[in-house]
């Protein structure tokens, strides 16, 4: 018999799962049991989920009328109201924001439906977790990001594709981003709105992942003990890493200072030298179509820059990077999702999606990833797995033989 209350959750959930799977499919031709169930398991989801999974699988990679809701309850602060943890009616959150009662009370009925908010009464209402989660500026620019900047893009993918003969797309200047926004690629438009960027690099720097790869990797004997001992030696070189929160992340522990840290980014998208100085961090503007200009570094780190860009920008993007590093000492970091082979589970397909339509680019299965970095002559040593449920990982690589 299973010993933990969570085991026997576990048990229980399969073994319904496995009597479900012997009904007929018209067990629930009455709306209203079909209702009720549906409600129980949305609420058995909910239980089993963390707030942050919910903001990311739900509202910013899926379901717009939901996406849309949160959208508009951001704008006009109505979860502001609700953040100090009592029951408000509608009449007061218009009062408190200007909105029509009426508005507030159609939109709530999405809200409270997913479980955004909770109705604890007739149009009174109850922040969540994820009420909480959202009034963190990072996780709303999430969903502003993914609603303003990929929702346009998603809504055209049917027209996009019906026009270029349904081919995967490769090309960056004519991928579906572009083809929505007058031509545009993400990083054309951030760059003449920068308002839209700060939006994005607000909603990034959130993205430090269930799991920081220094909790699941060696930090410490694979890295920081194996570096030259030379006042010039670079330990690890951040690139694509945005205002250097990985960076400022890794520092915290005194212990890893043992080389020096850069972080490069397109000058649009960096920190604040001064401040990365007082923490020890090196900035560089950097573009990394161009020419790694630090050799021989012990590791190069990417975050979440692969699968904004086609396996051919990616090749590109790599060889600069092999180009740098130096046999047998250096390491490549890649700080990315990696799917499983087989039954990519819900967040990871979205995500893929996603990242199709804003940046023409791609999360990765294992076998993927491997042949990727083997077609940019690098060979995957380890990919190191990360505990948050959200399968990002750490790929530890080297030059090839």
């Amino acid at each position: 018999m299973p010993s933990t209350s969570k085991e026997l959750l576990l048990s229980s959930i399969k073994a319904l799962l496995a009597e479900a799977e012997k009904l007929p499919n018209d067990i629930f031709e009455d709306h209203a049991q079909r209702g009720t169930v549906q409600h129980q398991v949305m609420r058995l989801r909910n239980q089993t989920s963390n707030p942050i999974e919910r903001i990311l699988g739900e509202i910013c990679y899926q379901v717009p009328h939901l996406t849309a809701a949160v959208r508009i309850a951001l704008e006009n602060k109505w979860f502001d109201v609700l953040q100090d943890g009592h029951p408000k009616t509608a009449q007061t959150i218009a009062s408190a924001t200007g909105a029509e009662p009426e508005l507030i009370a159609r939109l709530m009925m999405v809200l409270t439906a997913t479980g955004i908010v909770d109705e604890q009464s007739y149009q009174t209402y109850l922040a969540t977790p994820v009420t909480q989660s959202l009034l963190d500026p990072g996780w709303a620019n999430a969903v502003r990001h993914f609603f303003d900047h990929c929702g346009p893009s998603l809504q055209n993918l049917p027209d996009y594709f019906a026009r270029n003969n349904y081919k995967n797309p490769q090309d960056v200047a004519k991928g579906p981003f572009a083809d929505a926004w007058g031509g545009k690629h993400t990083w054309a438009l951030f760059q003449d709105e920068p308002k839209r960027g700060e939006i994005f690099n607000s909603c990034m720097a959130k993205f430090i992942g269930p799991a920081k790869w220094t909790d699941i990797y060696p930090v410490k004997t694979r890295l920081c003990d194996q570096i030259e001992k030379s006042a010039s030696s670079v330990l690890l070189v951040d690139i694509g890493g945005n205002t250097g929160y990985q960076l400022k992340d890794f520092v915290k522990d005194p212990a890893r200072r043992t080389g020096r840290l850069i972080v490069q980014d397109l000058s649009m998208a960096l920190g604040n030298k001064d401040d990365l100085a007082q923490l020890g961090i090196e900035s560089i503007a950097y573009d990394f179509f161009t020419p790694q200009p630090i050799k021989g570094a012990k590791a190069y780190y990417l975050r979440a820059v692969l699968h904004d860009w086609p396996d051919s920008a990616c090749r590109e993007i790599l060889g600069n990077v092999k180009a740098a590093m130096r046999h047998g000492y250096s390491k490549l970091f890649i700080d990315e999702m990696v799917l499983p082979d087989t039954n990519v589970p819900p967040m990871g397909a979205f995500l893929d999606l996603t990242m199709m339509a804003l940046e023409t680019g791609a999360e990765r299965t294992s076998k993927q990833w491997h042949d990727l970095l083997a077609s940019a002559g690098l060979r995957i040593e380890k990919i190191w797995e990360g505990q948050g449920g959200m399968m990002e990982s750490l790929i530890e690589a080297e030059l090839a033989d």
